[in-house]
């Protein structure tokens, strides 16, 4: 008869394996040892060598439990219901069946009008059920119990889902059926049941089962089945055997004992026969301190029922709480980025100790990314064994922005996202491509969305070669450069984009459209796109997916081209890219389930709140609880009990390190049960635990020094001849309300970029405006025509379909042009009937010395009317916010009066014609917002006082800024700034502005 053994969660597991292991001497070999993981396989492997004194050691049949397949029922053999072992049906492919589970999902939605309305829903939903089919097949529970799971005290909507679940009780039964497949699960239960019997008829010499709880139920009778074998062994990790009887009873799916004592009920062992395994004490790390802190964790924890007993824990820890507290550090940090560095230097304090190895164990896959990052600080890397999201690798972040910009038909955001990815290349050598893509983005994907795909980029280059917009246009090397970056594109991606600008398309051709093009791009000048794209381990991952995606293609059909990227963002949900190897020998970041059975000399338990850790008991959207007992599904707190487990065990450490943070995102959080069991209990004894050195020291590790707060307003004092001797009137408002973005400007150059997408309401459509009125007056001079308002259309259609590379502006201005040009007709006839001659677009130069210098004021007025008396009227077309009359007399808004200035000194002119000199009587903003008043008249009073006013001032404030030692601040009057600065990051406004005073 086997035996049924326990090591506790003080005793190193794999260490004390390992040594019991050698004990078997030259029948090593023989012995067939079953361990939960593929991870703890390697580990035990290591083990071996390490306890062993000799150079090799002939290890013995190391299999994991946890990954059933052929190898494992070696030879064929009888199943109970007569099925030969290795003639079981195929188990269905991951992707086929989550595709299969999809279609089936979609022709219902079909047929009954709900359910997901695309396909990408439709991948989600089949995930979700694929979960419930695994459920069912691993705690083997047959599907046709659920059509009785409903009955009348249930909500209406539990009916509506159990007919939504026909899909699995009804269609999926029979596709398996039609496929000749059954469920990965349900075959792995067969094939272990099979070796269950043909180990019960032949047994296969020494087996030892090591480190697992039984959690599923084939798993536990394989364990069964083992420890009533004669040479049979079943290792337990962690039995609390101190646990009083009436405890041990009370533990519920929550407890970390829960799964054992129901391992042990399905095994018929009664926990007192369970033996400790017989060479725990030949571990090196086994301590005293550590079997007290074995005994606290079990008080700590034991069922709710019981914590009375709480009261007596003082006469049995008491004398043990120094030990027991030994080594254990709880560090409660402020914030999820405090914690995460309080963890790095713990783990960076470990490697000053030759030989000292660490590692966080933790769920939070983003405390183990933030662990990770500062790590790499001190040039210490180490990768997050419990992986990292396929779509959030390199090859899988790159499939799914050219996805995206495929299915877009190269919109400027996604386009660019995709294009200036680091593996995007072009075929060219490092960073030829990339600086093509940057000129596109700087000189024309700026402003409104061009017309789609390559035609439309095309289009938008060739309008730029307009010498009168964007800054002069395209011409020249930087057409040059646009036309071929543009040719480029076409070359590289060219087929996928004429494809995907279909509505629909057959997945397998977007598919391979789709690699075609990732290819094409990824290519360099040296490589194929092939092996730039799917050679390392994320790579690897991504072709896996790709190739799934292309084998079960036909299950998705004919697709919108536009739900392409949400449906393979949708397969790659849930895909990990795993690091073959750790990358540091001493430190290791692992998630609880690869953490199971490890050992580490320093243990730090990283993310302990609750939902975090344990994860929140949801019983899923398809079974509510009372349908999940009566069905005998496990409760979601089972999940809480495992977890609880390998807490349990990882309390065992002799160095270990507890953290939490206490905010996440802004919000306060709950700490972990485990944890305030802990410290109540701990409390209650008057004792207290140690928080350790790292959280302090990582506080003022980051923590700036005062003076690096004072940081002083920016006031540059350039030169007088780099200082600009040339503004323009709308420029003069800036000097005085922000001078440093004179200085960004004018002498250092920097001009700001306009947004990629930019609202149809920017500097375009005013231009476009512009251009119409100023087309109308100057082909309609005179009284107005009858047909004024059709003449005006027209101009405005022709403009608008000018303006085609840019869709935005029409599909949004065109409307409001409309109700624009019905308000202005009539404005417009009345007005000329006041009116000798209209000009618009005049440029006007106003020369005239300041300081030692000469300076040019410049001007484009919008129109100015010579009126029947002589005097002018300058008006300024506005389609956004129109400054008032209270911001001019300020000296805020300076444009107008400086540009009646300018008239009077005769400076206004366009070709051969100068406007005379002549005072102004109106000064006046037309507000064109097409809106629900869609036009409006804003005059200014008194226009030649407030002229001669203003260009006092703006003489005063040109003088002033001609000295050298006058600085061009940043925000000296914020009182009269604008929303927004382009210059702001530039001036570091944020810094200064809330930097306190020295002392």
């Amino acid at each position: 008869m086997g035996q049924v053994f326990t090591i506790p969660p003080h005793v190193p597991f794999l260490q004390a394996l390992a040594h019991g292991l050698l004990a078997h001497g030259d029948a090593l070999p023989d012995v067939t040892v079953l361990v939960p993981t593929r991870r703890a396989a390697r580990a035990l492997a290591e083990a071996l060598l390490e306890a062993s004194d000799a150079d090799a050691v002939l290890l013995p049949v190391i299999r994991p439990l946890g990954d059933v397949d052929e190898e494992f029922p070696a030879q064929a053999a009888s199943t109970t219901d007569g099925n030969d072992a290795l003639t079981l049906p195929a188990a269905i492919a991951p992707m086929h069946r989550t595709l299969a589970l999809a279609r089936l999902i979609m022709a219902r939605a079909h047929a009954t009008g709900l359910g997901p309305e695309n396909a990408a829903q439709a991948i989600a939903l089949a995930d979700e059920l694929a979960a419930l089919l695994d459920a069912f097949a691993t705690e083997e529970v047959s599907l046709d119990q659920l059509p009785g799971v409903v009955h009348d005290d249930f909500a209406g909507h539990w009916k509506e889902t159990l007919a939504f679940l026909e899909v699995i009780t009804d269609a999926w039964p029979k596709m398996l059926s039609d496929l000749g497949l059954v469920e990965a699960a349900r075959r792995r239960r067969m094939l272990i049941d099979a070796t269950c019997v043909r180990w019960q008829a032949n047994p296969p010499g020494p087996v030892i089962a090591a480190g697992s709880t039984g959690s599923i139920p084939a798993t536990a009778r394989l364990l069964a089945q083992i420890a009533a074998q004669q040479d049979g062994a079943v290792v337990l990790p962690g039995l609390d055997q101190r646990l009083d009887d009436a405890s041990w009873a009370a533990c519920g799916p929550a407890h970390p004992q829960f799964g054992m004592r129901q391992l042990l009920e399905r095994m018929g062992v009664d926990r007192s026969d369970v033996q400790i395994w017989p060479h725990t004490d030949t571990c090196t790390h086994t301590r005293k301190e550590a079997s007290a802190r074995t005994r606290l964790v079990s008080e700590a924890l034991r069922p709710a029922e019981t914590t009375d007993k709480w009261r007596d824990a003082g006469a049995t820890l008491g004398p043990q709480m120094d030990d027991a507290l030994a080594g254990l550090t709880m560090l409660t940090a402020d914030t999820p980025q405090l914690e995460s560095l309080s963890i790095a230097l713990a783990m960076r304090e470990t490697l000053e100790t030759p030989g000292r190895t660490a590692a966080l164990v933790t769920p939070d896959r983003a405390l183990a990314r933030r662990v990770a990052g500062d790590l790499a600080r001190w040039g210490i890397a180490v990768d997050d064994s419990g992986g990292q999201p396929l779509m959030h690798s390199l090859p899988g972040s790159f499939l799914l922005l050219t996805a995206q910009m495929l299915a877009e038909n190269l919109a400027p955001v996604p386009m660019l996202a995709a294009l200036k990815h680091r593996l995007a290349q072009g075929g060219e050598g490092p960073g030829v491509f990339h600086r093509r893509i940057g000129f596109l983005d700087k000189h024309v994907l700026r402003g409104p969305r061009p017309a789609p795909g390559l035609d439309g980029l095309d289009s938008a280059i060739t309008a730029l070669t307009n010498p009168d917009l964007r800054h002069g246009g395209l011409k020249g090397a930087r057409l040059e450069t646009a036309r071929k970056a543009a040719g480029t594109l076409r070359t590289l991606i060219g087929p996928a984009a004429e494809l995907f600008a279909r509505d629909e398309a057959d997945a397998a051709e977007l598919a391979t459209a789709h690699l075609q093009a990732v290819e094409a791009l990824a290519a360099t000048h040296k490589t194929t796109g092939a092996h730039a794209m799917w050679s390392d381990v994320a790579g690897e991952a991504a072709a896996s997916l790709m190739a799934d995606v292309l084998t079960h293609a036909d299950l998705l059909g004919t697709l919108s081209c536009a739900d392409y990227p949400s449906i393979l963002g949708a397969l790659m949900a849930g895909r990990m890219v795993r690091p073959v190897r750790r990358s540091h020998s001493r430190l290791q970041i692992l998630g609880p389930l690869e953490a199971r059975l490890q050992h580490a000399d320093r243990l730090i338990m990283g993310g302990l709140n609750e939902g975090v850790w344990p994860a929140r008991a949801e019983t899923g959207a398809w079974l509510n609880r009372p349908m999940r007992i009566q069905l005998g599904l496990e409760v979601p707190e089972r999940q809480i009990g495992l977890a609880a487990h390998d807490v349990a065990q990882g309390l065992g450490s002799e160095d270990i390190i507890l953290t939490r943070a206490e905010r996440a995102e802004g919000q306060p959080t709950v700490p972990s049960r485990w944890w305030l069991r802990i410290e109540n209990l701990t409390r209650g004894l008057d004792h207290a635990i140690d928080s350790g050195p790292w959280l302090e020291v990582a506080r003022t590790l980051d923590r700036p020094q005062r003076e690096a707060l004072q940081a002083p307003r920016p006031a540059p004092k350039p030169p007088v001849a780099a200082r600009p001797s040339r503004l323009s009137v709308t420029r003069i408002n800036d000097l005085f309300r922000d001078p440093y973005s004179i200085y960004a400007e004018s002498v250092l150059g920097l001009s700001p970029l306009d947004d990629l997408d930019a609202f149809a309401g920017a500097a375009d459509r005013g231009n476009l405006i512009h251009t119409i009125l100023e087309t109308f007056s100057e082909q309609n001079p005179g009284p107005m025509p009858a047909d004024g308002y059709q003449r005006l259309l027209a101009i405005a259609r022709e403009a608008f379909d000018a303006a085609a590379t840019r869709p935005a502006v029409r599909a949004i201005w065109y409307p409001r042009f409309l109700r624009v040009a019905e308000w202005f007709i009539p404005w417009e006839t009345e007005r000329r009937t006041r009116i000798a001659r209209t000009h618009v677009e005049m440029k006007g130069k106003y020369v005239f010395p300041v300081g030692t210098r000469t300076f040019t004021l410049s001007g484009i007025a919008d129109r100015i009317d010579v009126l029947s008396d002589g005097t002018l009227a300058i008006l300024d077309y506005k389609t956004g916010v129109v400054p008032t009359v209270k911001q001019t007399n300020a000296k805020f808004s300076v444009q107008l009066p400086l540009e009646a200035e300018m008239a009077r000194a005769g400076t206004f002119g366009k070709k051969d014609f100068v406007l005379p000199a002549a005072d102004t009587s109106e000064l006046a903003y037309v507000e064109l917002r097409g809106g629900r008043e869609p036009g409006a008249i804003k005059p200014l009073d008194d226009p030649m006082g407030l002229a001669a006013s203003i260009m006092e001032h703006t003489l005063a404030l040109l003088e002033t800024f001609e000295k050298e030692e006058t600085p061009y601040l940043s925000q000296p009057r914020p009182q009269f700034l604008a929303a927004f600065s382009n210059y702001n990051h530039l001036a570091r406004v944020k810094e200064w502005q809330t930097a306190s005073d020295p002392d």
